[in-house]
């Protein structure tokens, strides 16, 4: 991450016109919640698990915190042990992903930089506790310094896991495919062994020539691999991924004079460098359906959440706009399964976040329901249903393989998603949500099929019934 020199001149990809700013606000319908401020120190990344729990990272200290029912812990679920050096650095405790077999195996990953090395690790969700720290990579095989250590994870439809590393300052290890500094690696997962189809036989090199990223993420539809990425003095990118993709750094950055096919082009690039952290791919129903599969990055040097729009294929840019000024740095952007974006900034400096909070649009429906695989793979993992009513109240989800083409009146309301499985019943407490997560068999005979959901909201103090909104997940593998 770098600082922008403001003498510089802001240029977009061509076919763009320059972002308006949003004057300090999120656009006309969207509130922006805080929901724990000053309770986390330099936190940089978050992954929900299928039950809700939301497990963030703090840089310096190697805490893994947990948020649920609307409150922070203030007891670290693990703790691992880490080379920081200092607040404004880029090495400590520096991304997390949970496993979508998390509801059978119960395994989360992180990555981690210790004395002069960065580590993949695995942690065990055992009574609410993470143990077991295992170490998954070889020892010396991703050099670390305190900067250029990357370490954003995400995983794919398909179950494999996708992890950045920086270039720890070398001008070699970027193009050098027997090094793991400055590529996006991929890997099978329990063990980190490497897929069979991986560009590079025998290699977990999934693409090369990268200088130091900070954010991953899964287009919705397409699953293809989007990143953010840091450049030096001239020029910042942001990425579609393909495989074995060369992205040329150190030779190019940013927008290539002389165009070189060789290299991946970016699908945008920024001039001065904007420091682009987090990025995440909205794919919920609370949000107007101008929003539906739009890829939202922050800014750290401007402050700014940032959203671009793409084509059907998630190949060509067709537009991008500043979301929301906000008062701090943003680090990291995440897909709830309440059917909203979640946040971490910090207004005080340093690299990492001291705020939590969340995106919500006065169109969502009260109460409503959200279906999502939050850690992508459905098939073979898990979907989690996500419920917003009131405190207190008493929720019976269900799940369908189809819905009604009209509703259908039922003594409690308008009934659209027909009743195949009944859920477990949700007590929403907390945070006016509550979540469930539903294992879904490794059969690919439904990979494709669309999964509905629906639930009935029981408010004990009126003694009324109000059905939700039906919900669609796509099973994916």
């Amino acid at each position: 991450m770098h600082r922008s020199f403001p003498a510089v001149t802001l240029a977009l990809t061509a076919s763009l016109a320059a972002p308006t700013l949003a004057q300090g606000s999120p656009p006309a319908g969207f509130t922006y919640e805080t929901l724990s401020d000053g309770q986390l120190a330099s936190a940089t990344a978050m992954a929900f698990a299928p039950d809700g729990r939301l497990f963030i990272t703090e840089r310096e200290s190697g805490r893994v915190r947990v948020f649920a029912n609307g409150t922070l812990d203030p007891n670290p679920w693990a703790t691992i042990a880490v080379t920081n050096h200092g607040s404004f650095s880029e090495a400590g405790l520096l991304g997390i992903a949970v496993d979508p077999d998390f509801l059978n195996n119960r395994y989360i990953y992180v990555y981690h930089t210790l004395n002069s090395e960065s580590r993949i690790a695995r942690l065990e969700d055992v009574g609410g506790q993470g143990v077991n720290y295992t170490v998954l990579t070889p020892a010396n095989k991703i050099n670390s310094i305190p900067y250029h250590n990357g370490g954003s994870m995400v995983f794919g439809f398909d179950g494999t896991l996708y992890v950045q590393t920086g270039d720890a300052f070398s001008g070699s290890a970027p193009q050098d495919l027997n090094s793991w500094n400055g590529k996006i690696l991929r890997f099978d997962v329990p063990n980190l062994t490497v897929p069979s189809n991986n560009p590079f036989p025998n290699n977990a090199v999934y693409s090369l020539g990268h200088r130091n990223g900070f954010g991953l993420s899964i287009h919705p539809v397409t699953g293809g691999l989007f990143q953010t990425e840091n450049g030096g003095a001239l020029m910042d990118e942001v990425n579609r991924i393909v495989p074995g993709g060369n992205y040329g750094w150190p030779t190019v950055e940013g927008r290539e004079v002389t165009p070189n096919p060789s290299f991946a082009d970016p699908l945008s690039w920024y001039q001065p460098t904007s420091a682009l952290t987090g990025c995440a791919f909205y794919d919920g129903e609370n949000y107007p359906s101008t929003y539906q599969h739009q890829w939202f990055f922050t800014d750290y040097n401007h402050n700014r959440l940032r959203v671009m729009t793409l084509d059907a294929t998630g190949q060509t840019l067709l537009g991008e706009t500043v979301f929301h000024d906000l008062p701090g740095a943003g680090y990291a952007i995440a897909m709830g399964p309440d059917g909203n974006l979640w946040y971490l900034t910090n207004d005080a400096g340093g690299y990492g976040a001291d705020e939590l909070g969340r995106y919500v649009h006065s169109s969502e429906p009260a109460p409503s329901a959200h279906l999502m695989a939050v850690s992508q793979r459905s098939v073979g993992g898990a979907v989690t249903v996500g419920v917003h009513a009131q405190n207190n109240d008493i929720v019976v989800p269900w799940l369908s393989w189809s819905r009604y083409s009209a509703p259908i009146p039922t003594p409690i309301g308008n009934q659209w998603v027909p009743i195949d499985a009944v859920l477990p019943v949700i007590l929403i407490s907390g945070d006016d949500r509550g979540y469930v997560g539903v294992e879904v068999p490794n059969n690919a005979s439904v990979v494709g099929y669309p999964m509905f959901v629906q639930a009935a909201a029981y408010t004990p103090s009126t003694g009324t019934i109000v059905p939700t909104n039906p919900s669609k997940a796509i099973l994916r593998r």
